[in-house]
């Protein structure tokens, strides 16, 4: 069965184990049977897919932060660098 997540104006957030065929758009909550909306999210367990299906753990740890907003810089730029002519130039 199923597992839904409702939220309560007054008691907050609740979880609820019902059938698919029961699971309505609002429940009462069990603490002060006030009626509750349904929340909506994004399922946990999915497969990966787009662009980062065959991504590493690393790479989608990196992905992960730069969406939360944490810095991701992992090291100095790679590359090649540039040649600099003689002479210094202010």
């Amino acid at each position: 069965m199923p597992l839904y997540e409702f939220r309560c104006p007054r008691c907050g957030p609740f979880d609820l184990r019902c059938d698919m065929r029961d699971a309505a758009a609002t429940a009462p909550c069990p603490s002060c049977t006030q009626p509750a909306q349904r929340r909506y999210s994004v399922g946990v367990g999915r497969p990966p897919g787009g662009v980062l299906r065959d991504a590493g753990r690393t790479d989608r740890g990196r992905v992960d932060r730069a969406r939360s907003g944490e810095p991701v810089v992992t090291g100095p730029p790679s590359g090649r660098r540039l040649s600099r002519p003689g002479g210094h130039r202010h």
